[in-house]
């Protein structure tokens, strides 16, 4: 009988934001955590803290947030999609999310799972691509090594790849037919001589690579790598022999 398997009681979703105001209520450490986080997005950051610390204010100042200097009001939430509860303050984050809730917008009260609607993943960003790692609030530490072990085996040069791939697409349905045709080019693309010449940071060269293999609509030629295992420990191998090591067909 197969083994049942565990519900998540929050379910992951990426929520669009470019050009959306989203508030953070704070203005300590917990804040300018969350705005780091939110800051990875073209999202419309909105601060809220009548007494900024000095970094969250750097923060703001780099990266053209607003900033609403003045005590927590209500009213500062409006029209955001987002809000976050980083005061530090139980009182405050409390009336912060129910002020939310009322208003109909989602609510993340730092620290504080009875309170959120939503929790704050670990993130692996290599836009447009991004991994998002979550445990419901019940351990940020472990996510945040799992965001750490990720992000050391995906090369730099995924996020420029995949602007690429989205680039051709619709060239690609244009000449390609659906089904294995369209799936055989995409796995090279992927995995062939675009993918290296972008790891490279050979832009140019990647396209080129890219519309030779979109005309050509042949299998793309294998390569090999030659990973030394040194003293032949595992955790002794580069990020880059590990990478080539995950991405080879065997």
């Amino acid at each position: 009988m197969p083994q049942a398997t565990s519900k998540l009681n929050a379910f992951p979703v990426f929520m669009r934001v470019e050009g959306e105001a989203v508030a953070i209520v704070g203005g300590g450490e917990e804040a300018l955590a969350k705005a780091r986080l939110i800051g990875q997005s073209s999202a419309v950051l909105r601060i809220v803290s009548d007494a900024a610390e000095a970094e969250l204010l750097a923060f703001i100042a780099a990266n053209g947030a607003i900033h609403i200097a003045a005590a927590y009001d209500a009213t500062h939430l409006e029209g955001a999609v987002m809000v976050f509860a980083a005061s530090g303050n139980e009182a405050l984050d409390r009336r912060v999310a129910e002020d939310a809730r009322r208003l109909g917008i989602p609510v993340n009260a730092v620290d504080r799972p009875e309170l959120c609607d939503f929790f704050t993943p670990a993130l692996v960003n290599r836009a447009p691509v991004a991994i998002a790692i979550g445990t419901e609030g019940a351990g940020p530490v472990l996510a945040q090594m799992l965001r750490s072990r990720i992000d050391r085996m995906l090369s730099p040069s995924l996020g420029p790849l995949a602007s690429l791939a989205a680039s051709l697409r619709g060239t690609a349905e244009r000449l390609l037919p659906k089904g294995n045709a369209r799936r055989r080019f995409w796995s090279d693309f992927f995995g062939g001589a675009p993918a290296r010449a972008m790891d490279a940071g050979q832009l140019s060269q990647a396209h080129d690579a890219a519309v030779d293999l979109l005309l050509s609509n042949a299998p793309a030629s294998g390569h090999i790598a030659l990973v030394g295992a040194g003293p032949g420990a595992e955790d002794l191998l580069t990020l880059r022999a590990h990478r080539l090591l995950m991405e080879a067909n065997v």
